[in-house]
């Protein structure tokens, strides 16, 4: 009889424990965005490569918006404007962007929900921001930089 009671009490102590653990992973991914190149918008100015042999590279100029991950739907459309550098390799898809207003951003897409996005903005108000992000199938990640420089306020 009293088995059963301690059977009952140390599985709702494991699912809360679960719980706990789980939920600040949920509520801290739930307003992540990242800034993403918007293809429509690109004007090429030059293009060199011989894929497969060598990388493919597109430099023009683009527009950037930024996307919610946990929604995957565009919250601020063609945010940013300035030179893009688009590589195209055999393992990863990578995206060089300068903007007109100090913003540096690097995404990398590696397939399968995996990519890392490098954000810097020297001349923020306040003083440089520089930050690293790791998005997963199983969420996204700040490596280094600011707590919130990926969640929308």
């Amino acid at each position: 009889m009293h088995t059963r009671r301690i059977v009952r009490t140390l599985g709702a102590a494991a699912g809360g424990l679960l719980a706990a653990a789980l939920l600040p992973m949920a509520v801290a991914s739930a307003d992540d965005f990242i800034l993403v190149p918007d293809p429509t918008t690109l004007v090429p100015t030059q293009v060199t490569g011989d894929p497969p042999y060598t990388a493919e590279e597109v430099i023009g100029t683009e527009k950037w918006s930024e996307v919610d991950v946990t929604t995957n739907s565009v919250t601020g459309p063609d945010l940013l404007h300035g030179i893009d550098t688009h590589t195209v390799s055999g393992l990863f898809t990578n995206d060089d962007f300068a903007s007109t207003n100090g913003v540096i951003a690097d995404l990398t897409n590696f397939g399968g929900g995996w990519e890392n996005e490098w954000y810097s903005n020297l001349d923020a108000p306040g003083g440089p921001i520089v930050a690293d992000l790791a998005v997963t199938p199983f969420g996204s990640f700040e490596l280094f930089g600011p707590a919130d420089i990926f969640t929308t306020p």
